[in-house]
C-alpha cells in the first residue's frame, strides 16, 4: 500500500503494555511493507511517554483526560492518509491491521468486532459483554437504524478525510457512539471485522457506570425529536380521550392512570425532547430544523401566560365544581406548572 498510515494510540499510564503494542505495529509494518507512523497521544504520569518515545513513536503530550480528546489530538498531528486508532494496553492485536486496510477499500469506517471474534477469558467484564454493549447496540438500532455487534470497540480504521467530514466533537468515551451516529446519518459504509480481544496489561481506566451513562446521554440528545413527539403525543391523546370519550369507548381510558398520569408524562416527554435538542445546539452547535422552527416561534412571556391559563382553569373549576372534576383540576394545574417551569428552563438553556 502506497498511502501513509497513522496509527494513533491514546495513552494514559500504560507503561506495562505500550512497548509491546508499538513493537507489534512495527513488526506488522515491516512484514507487509506498510508506511506507518506511530503517534502516542499521551496524558500519562507513569513514564509511558518516555518508553514510547524510546521505542520510536511520535509523542503528543497534552496531559488532558478524555478518550475522544486524545484521539482527536493525535489525529490533528497525523500525516497519514489513513487513520488507525486502538488502545495502548495490548488488548487489540495490531497484527490485524492488513485485514482492516482490505475492508477499507470498499467501506468508509472499519471497526474491529470483539463479539464476532474471540474474547479471551477475563478480557471483557461480564456486564460489558452481556449487558452494556448489547444494550447500546440495541438503542443504536432502534433510534438510528445502525446494525452493529460491537459499538464500543476501540479498534477502528478510516481515511483522514472521512474523519474530518464527520466533525466529531465529544471528548469522552461517547466519542465511539458519536462516530457511528454521524457516519450513519452521512450514509457512510460501516464494516465490522472479527478480531481477537486479549486481557489487558496494566490497570483498566474504564469507569463503567460513568462511561456507560455518557454513551446513553449522547444517544438521548441525538435521538430524533420525532421519537419524543410521537411518544409524548400518543400519551397526551390517550389522556384527553379518557376525559372526553372514556365512558363510551373503553374502560381502559377511564383509568386514573390514563386520564391523569398519561397527559402529564406526555407533556414532560415533549419538553425532554426540546431539552435534548437545545443542549445539542448549545453544547455541540448542532441545531436541528425542528429546533430552529420552535425557537423562531417560542416566546417565554406567551408560555408563562399559557401556563397561568391552565392554572386559572383549575382554580376556576375548583371554586365552581368543587371535587366533582378532581381529575381535570389536577391535570390542568399540573400542566400549567409544567409549562411555566419547563419554559423557563428552555429559555435559559437556549442562551449561548
Amino acid at each position: 500500500m502506497d498511502q501513509k498510515i497513522s496509527v494513533i494510540l491514546p495513552c494514559r499510564n500504560e507503561k506495562e503494555a505500550i512497548a509491546e503494542t508499538i513493537h507489534e505495529i512495527q513488526k506488522t509494518a515491516e512484514q507487509y511493507a506498510l508506511d506507518i507512523e506511530i503517534i502516542v497521544s499521551d496524558s500519562s504520569h507513569d513514564g509511558s511517554d518516555v518508553i514510547a518515545e524510546r521505542e520510536g513513536a511520535k509523542i503528543i503530550k497534552h496531559d488532558k483526560e478524555g478518550y475522544g480528546f486524545a484521539i482527536k489530538e493525535g489525529i490533528s498531528h497525523a500525516g497519514g492518509d489513513i487513520i488507525i486508532y486502538a488502545d495502548a494496553d495490548f488488548t487489540y492485536r495490531l497484527s490485524d491491521i492488513p485485514k482492516f486496510l482490505d475492508a477499507l477499500k470498499t467501506n468508509d469506517v472499519v471497526i474491529g468486532s470483539r463479539l464476532k471474534g474471540k474474547v479471551e477469558k477475563g478480557a471483557m467484564p461480564f456486564a460489558h459483554r452481556f449487558f452494556g454493549t448489547p444494550m447500546l447496540n440495541m438503542l443504536l438500532f432502534i433510534f438510528f437504524g445502525i446494525r452493529i455487534s460491537d459499538s464500543q470497540s476501540g479498534f477502528r480504521v478510516l481515511k483522514k478525510k472521512t474523519f474530518e467530514d464527520l466533525h466529531l466533537k465529544t471528548n469522552g468515551m461517547e466519542f465511539a457512539t458519536e462516530m457511528l451516529i454521524k457516519a450513519e446519518r452521512m450514509n457512510m459504509r460501516i464494516k465490522e471485522v472479527p478480531i481477537h480481544y486479549a486481557k489487558r496489561k496494566g490497570t483498566s481506566k474504564l469507569r463503567r457506570y460513568r462511561d456507560g451513562f455518557a454513551h446513553l446521554k449522547y444517544i438521548l440528545i441525538q435521538t430524533p425529536f420525532s421519537f419524543y413527539a410521537g411518544i409524548g403525543g400518543v400519551l397526551c391523546i390517550l389522556g384527553i380521550s379518557g376525559f372526553t370519550w372514556g365512558k363510551n369507548v373503553s374502560p381502559f381510558l377511564e383509568l386514573a392512570t390514563v386520564k391523569i398520569f398519561f397527559p402529564i408524562l406526555g407533556v414532560q416527554i415533549l419538553f425532554f425532547g426540546l431539552f435534548a435538542k437545545t443542549y445539542l445546539m448549545t453544547r455541540f452547535d448542532e441545531p436541528t430544523d425542528v429546533l430552529k422552527k420552535f425557537y423562531a416561534e417560542f416566546r417565554l412571556p406567551f408560555a408563562l401566560v399559557l401556563g397561568l391559563v391552565f392554572i386559572g382553569i383549575a382554580v376556576y373549576m375548583k371554586t365552581t365544581a368543587g371535587a366533582t372534576h378532581f381529575d381535570i383540576i389536577l391535570v390542568s394545574a399540573t400542566l400549567g406548572i409544567q409549562i411555566i417551569f419547563n419554559s423557563i428552563i428552555l429559555s435559559t438553556l437556549s442562551i449561548k
